[in-house]
């Protein structure tokens, strides 16, 4: 039996695209959560960890990121990490993994050729892993396809590989890297397990019956596009051609969301108000469609504005439409000079183009706000 985490796309030196200030923060996570990755490894009493590239954002990553990540590592000397190069972080003359602080480490193997090595786990079984390193970031070659059959050799074979699934449409994605891999080869091989990295969300996937391949995904998340990611996989696989046993583990510390909300026949923006308030995340991206009388513009804008103690907060309302209406709730207007602002602010509602209207439903709004303060 083996049992192992498998992890990728550390990406350190990696921020937060479009995040400001936060994206500082984004990067400093993605090395204290190895930390909590680790952990959970030593936690498990995993065989080994398995890092399946883009372990650094580039080969120029900063020596302090450099040194921190090695600190890491070294604080937990009884998990054995095996890694390979990614398309970010290729092996060759320049590459990060040439860094003393890397080379020195004991538990940290990395495999920059695709030889297979034996790996020694408890109880005598063999367990033979199978590095697939990438050594371009544009090769078009499946890493897999050059790998023998291992159908009649003894012991559990588990591969580490970093591209994408030929028959799987994930979305975009570093769509200009091509590093397809076939997933038939997982049966033709025999293989027990394949390890994939490149793409940032967990992903388990089912080919010929059974799941021998998944995605772990990064394990800090970085952006609203990333789907289920911030976790990190668990592997039990009790003998030579047993179903993997796959748990997904949450080690990101950022909770991001993405949700959408429409307005449909609503008086009031008690319903909007009222999503906004139940929130459980540290960042979120709101899509918000559907149809709102003018006269709620202002209020509507009050709650967008309110402090939400989100770390990040984004919408987009462009598909929102505002419909031109009386504000049911203003008190008959007998004043001569606020019914003619009123008559003013409707006509130039009427007549302005895009950007005016959205200046003029402010100030429609706020005028209501003032005329039903002035009255109560």
């Amino acid at each position: 039996m083996v049992k192992f985490l498998h992890t990728s796309d550390w990406q350190i030196g990696m921020k937060g695209g479009g995040l400001g200030t936060l994206g500082s923060l984004v990067g400093e996570l993605r090395i204290h959560t190895i930390e909590r990755l680790l952990q959970v490894a030593e936690d498990e009493g995993v065989n080994f960890v398995a890092l399946c590239g883009d372990v650094f954002e580039h080969n120029q990553v900063a020596d302090d990121q450099v040194t921190a990540v090695a600190r890491i590592l070294r604080a937990h000397p009884s998990v054995e990490v095996h890694t390979i190069p990614g398309n970010h972080d290729l092996p060759g003359p320049g590459s990060v993994w040439n860094r003393t602080a890397l080379r020195s480490i004991p538990n940290l193997h990395v495999h920059t050729t695709a030889a297979p090595i034996e790996v020694a786990v408890s109880g005598g079984d063999l367990v033979v892993l199978h590095p697939c390193p990438v050594r371009s970031r544009y090769a078009l070659g499946d890493p897999l396809a050059n790998l023998a059959s291992v159908v009649d050799h003894p012991g559990i074979h588990v591969a580490l590989a970093h591209g994408h699934i030929t028959t799987i449409t994930f979305g975009a994605h570093e769509g200009e890297i091509k590093l397809p891999i076939d997933p038939a080869h997982v049966q033709r091989i025999g293989l027990d397990y394949l390890a994939l990295g490149h793409w940032h969300g967990t992903r388990l996937i089912t080919a010929a019956g059974a799941t021998r391949i998944a995605y772990a995904g990064t394990h800090e998340q970085t952006s609203y596009a990333e789907n289920d990611a911030g976790n990190v996989l668990l592997v039990s696989i009790a003998a030579k051609g047993a179903a993997p046993e796959i748990r997904p583990v949450r080690v990101g510390q950022l909770r991001w969301k993405r949700e959408g909300f429409t307005f449909a026949g609503d008086g009031n923006v008690d319903r909007f108000r009222q999503l906004l308030a139940n929130q459980d995340t540290d960042l979120l991206e709101l899509t918000i469609d559907g149809e709102l009388p003018n006269h709620l513009h202002a209020e509507y804008q009050d709650v967008l504005g309110q402090d939400l103690g989100l770390k990040n907060f984004r919408v987009n309302d462009s598909l929102l439409r505002w419909l031109d209406d009386a504000d049911a709730t203003l008190p008959p207007l007998t004043d001569a000079s606020l019914a003619e602002i009123q008559r003013r602010l409707r006509e130039r509602l009427a007549t302005g183009g895009a950007a005016e209207a959205e200046i003029t439903r402010e100030a429609e709004g706020l005028f209501g706000r003032y005329v039903r303060e002035a009255t109560e």
